[in-house]
């Protein structure tokens, strides 16, 4: 600005009058001068509107330095919790190296002894009712101390036989015990199980008939008062869901009738867990039960679990009244015995299996499975909706020519066909059981050789406990899980009103991502961190929690059967076009993101327009040279497996957008974003200091071979499934034919090779490692792949 339109301050004021008046020179006082015709002078109010224009500038640069500094502080502070993670890491990796077993103190009681009044006829009982010659894991302890009326945490691995340390005990000690059950097919099968050794159960739930639950009740309130009839068996077992404690005052009153006549025996809590709402699968109506110890003090209480961390059992405790716990080994009076036994099942063998993207090629996928691997042997078909499992009975049926006869369970399905269901399973006349978790929960069918996925679960808690139905007789056993990275916005949405339901779905599928590191330890590293759980529970005789298993599909993958590759690049690109969509206002879901970035649907995404027109959508072009410096160099469900490892390192976060109809899951920029987005791409592909990715790929070779051997297997097995599916392959040699190919070619996803996939037919070291591959070629690549990160 000019001087002569601006004093600075009164001295210049006094300076200037002082200069007037010698000079004689007119006076130019402060304020806006006009010309002549009575205007304002041009520069004055120019050059305002000049600085104005300068310190919005200024002010939105202050508003992105401002921002950016946000930015960096949440990256620096989610560094720094990785940093305390692989701290903890460490100090559980040296520890378990210790943790093979611990010594027993003195000065308490030892439940794991064998020297008790009723130790001699446990073991009878045990061998005439149950046909089992010796205890295993910890059961033994928990008998003991449920004969020493002591209140009890018990956590086993599923199919570790918690429920005999309670059955075993009712059989023997006078009145009835009360067990309370989440799931009606766990209560029918424990029903069924406990008649056939000719021991008095009964349930009472919302599908029992009215007369016989008449009967129950007048049967139970006879026992109390000491009037039961000569002939009449005494009931030693009463199932109840939590929804009876809770909501029924008549129930409650017979069950004051038992314990006032004393032979209300004991409470058994089963899946306690559930009473925590820090546990994974919290149920309201478990919370109710605090009732039970407030109007029945002096009865003991079991709780029973496969996966019990501190924090849930802290909440446990609390909620059901029961006093802090002691070791089972070393067992003070007045105080609640605690047992537990690790958690690796060395006869379940795990393997992720790519998943074909129609509804027809997954299922031929798992009839070519069944029928290659376990023909006329049990099994379960998980999957996470009632439409899906209908779905997937129903084509196994028709895909396999009857060959493979199933069976649909769902909780809308009648009290009485599920019970009808389950008498047919366990008889053998339905060989595979499509259904929904509300199924399996505690069935104690030892036979089951297979459990099948045919989604993500939930949650990694969940999926250990599913896919434990296997193998409970302790032979080998394969747990299978069926993944495509597009499920996870279908499941996301599902998801979207849990409590930490994005949280726990990212480790699930880290989980399944992973093609290098043993599922074993993966489990292991997961209850660690996740729930504060010891890593001495995923512990051995054999071996500690971080020794390999050996048998998974990681442990037995030979080296020449995938390939790694550097794709830091595309996620830079990946996270250029999210940032370039959200400046415009656009939203983009998984598929849409990466459709996006390859170039496919010319380029453009929608965005909602303004005004009236808010809910009508506006096409926008996007410039992939300009953004990301050209189209992203994958294939398309490569680069979705690339998002979904974004998704899961905290590069890229949900969106949910709830609608009258639906969720829509849309993908945003995270707070890990900047540690690459704030490299040029010059930067990025030469600083030795930018973040390093790299995918793991299966190679096309494997494929192949696993194709060859799948064809033979299922052309005398199943010829009539065989021709659906097979189409005349088209060359790959340009984009829009490789699209068409996604997910089409049946057969390419269908049966694994058995000794590629499942170690326990051939050892790791009886293989013999197919021949190096040349991994220059992105056709030597499959569909399927996982992630591995770098620190930079």
């Amino acid at each position: 600005m000019d001087s002569e339109d601006y004093i600075k301050s009164d001295s210049d004021l006094e300076l200037i009058l002082e200069l007037s008046a010698s000079n004689q020179l007119p006076v130019s006082l402060p304020g806006p001068s006009r010309q002549p015709n009575g205007h304002k002078a041009g520069p004055t109010y120019l050059r305002r509107q000049e600085l104005s224009r300068e310190i919005a500038k200024l002010d939105a640069e202050l508003s992105n330095i401002d921002e950016e500094i946000a930015k960096l502080k949440a990256l620096s502070a989610l560094r720094k919790e990785d940093r305390r993670k692989l701290l903890e890491e460490l100090e559980f990796a040296s520890a378990s190296a210790n943790a093979k077993g611990k010594g027993k103190a003195t000065g308490g009681t030892d439940y794991s002894a064998n020297d008790f009044p009723w130790s001699g006829e446990l073991k009878v009982q045990l061998k005439k009712v149950f046909k089992i010659d010796n205890f295993r894991l910890c059961q033994q302890g928990a008998c003991n101390a449920n004969m020493d009326g002591r209140d009890i945490v018990c956590v086993m691995p599923t199919g570790g036989g918690k429920s005999l340390t309670y059955q075993l005990p009712a059989l023997m000690n006078p009145g009835c015990t009360l067990v309370v059950s989440p799931l009606i097919s766990l209560i029918t099968d424990q029903i069924l199980h406990l008649r056939e050794a000719g021991i008095e159960a009964v349930k009472l739930t919302g599908g029992t008939p009215k007369q016989e639950s008449r009967d129950i009740h007048s049967r139970l309130i006879a026992m109390g008062n000491g009037r039961r009839g000569v002939h009449e068996k005494e009931i030693k077992l009463c199932y109840v869901t939590p929804e009876k404690i809770a909501k029924s005052k008549t129930f409650l009153a017979m069950l004051q009738k038992l314990a006032d006549g004393g032979q209300l025996a004991r409470i058994v809590i089963d899946e306690a867990h559930c009473v925590s709402q820090l546990g994974h699968d919290f149920r309201p109506d478990y919370q109710r039960l605090h009732i039970l110890r407030q109007s029945f003090p002096r009865v003991p209480i079991m709780a029973l679990s496969a996966t019990c961390p501190p924090k849930v059992l802290e909440d446990l405790l609390k909620t059901l009244g029961m006093k802090a716990v002691v070791d089972g080994a070393n067992a003070k009076s007045n105080a609640t015995v605690y047992f537990s036994s690790p958690l690796y099942r060395k006869n379940l063998h795990y393997t992720i299996l790519p998943k074909p993207s129609s509804v027809e090629a997954s299922v031929i996928a798992m009839k070519n499975y069944i029928l290659a691997k376990h023909p006329n042997e049990t099994g379960i078909v998980y999957c996470f909706t009632k439409k899906d499992a209908e779905r997937v009975a129903e084509g196994l049926v028709k895909q396999s020519g009857g060959k493979i006869k199933t069976g649909v369970y769902h909780a809308e399905r009648k009290d009485e066909e599920k019970e009808m269901l389950h008498r047919q399973w366990r008889k053998g006349a339905i060989q595979v059981v499509c259904a929904t978790i509300a199924f399996g929960l505690g069935i104690d069918k030892g036979d089951v050789r297979f459990v099948i996925h045919h989604s993500l679960s939930k949650s990694l808690d969940g999926y250990y406990q599913e896919s434990g139905r296997a193998g409970r007789d302790g032979k080998d056993s394969d747990c299978v899980l069926y993944y495509r990275p597009a499920d996870f916005s279908h499941i996301a949405a599902m998801m979207s009103g849990e409590r930490e339901g994005a949280a726990k779905l990212h480790a699930m599928l880290a989980f399944v991502q992973d093609l290098m590191e043993c599922r074993k330890i993966a489990f292991a590293k997961y209850f660690s961190h996740s729930s504060q759980l010891s890593m001495s529970a995923w512990t051995t005789a054999d071996a500690n929690a971080l020794t390999p298993c050996g048998h998974c599909d990681n442990c037995v993958r030979a080296p020449g059967s995938f390939t790694r590759r550097d794709v830091t690049l595309e996620a830079w690109r990946v996270l250029r076009v999210v940032d370039a969509v959200q400046a415009t206002g656009g939203q983009l879901t998984l598929t849409m993101l990466a459709d996006l970035a390859r170039g496919n649907g010319g380029g453009s995404y929608s965005v909602s327009g303004g005004g009236r027109r808010s809910r009508e959508k506006e096409k926008v072009d996007l410039d992939l040279d300009a953004v990301c410096g050209g189209k992203v160099q994958l294939k398309k469900e490569e680069l979705e497996s690339l998002i979904v490892e974004l998704l899961v390192q905290k590069y890229l976060v949900e969106k949910y957008h709830n609608t009258a109809y639906t969720t829509v899951v849309y993908l945003i920029t995270g707070p890990l974003a900047l540690r690459l987005t704030r490299f040029s791409r010059d930067r990025l592909e030469t600083d030795s200091n930018a973040p390093k990715i790299e995918l793991c790929f299966h190679a096309a070779a494997a494929r192949k071979a696993n194709k060859t051997k799948t064809t033979k297997a299922s052309s005398t097995k199943a010829s009539s499934g065989n021709a659906a599916g097979k189409r005349k392959r088209q060359s790959e040699s340009s984009e829009e034919e490789e699209e068409d190919n996604d997910g089409e070619e049946l057969e390419d996803f269908i049966v694994p090779d058995v000794n590629e996939h499942c170690g326990h037919r051939q050892s790791a070291t009886q293989r013999t490692d197919p021949k190096p591959i040349d991994d220059s070629s992105d056709s030597d690549l499959l569909h399927w792949k996982t992630a591995h990160w770098e620190p930079g």
